[in-house]
């Protein structure tokens, strides 16, 4: 049960993502960090300081992860319908 959970809250390999902070220095540079990195900002996300994002998973998942930022898919976030 819980496989399926990680592939539910797994980021498409392009699309729409939550990115959140999981560090202080994560929130402080998450915009700026996924923008450098391709992302494109859709809205603010459900939590304080989280961030939706439209991007590909492999430009973003690593240097999102060496700056204290989790990505998941953006449906799994509670995000729903952004349009």
């Amino acid at each position: 049960m819980s496989s399926l959970a990680v592939l539910y809250a797994m980021p498409p390999v392009s699309g729409r993502m939550l990115l959140m902070p999981m560090t202080q220095d994560g929130r402080a540079g998450l915009a700026r960090v996924a923008v450098a990195h391709g992302a494109r900002l859709i809205a603010a996300g459900p939590w304080a300081g989280s961030l939706v994002v439209e991007g590909r998973r492999d430009a973003l998942a690593r240097p999102l992860f060496m700056a204290g930022v989790l990505a998941i898919a953006a449906d799994a976030g509670g995000c729903g319908d952004l349009g």
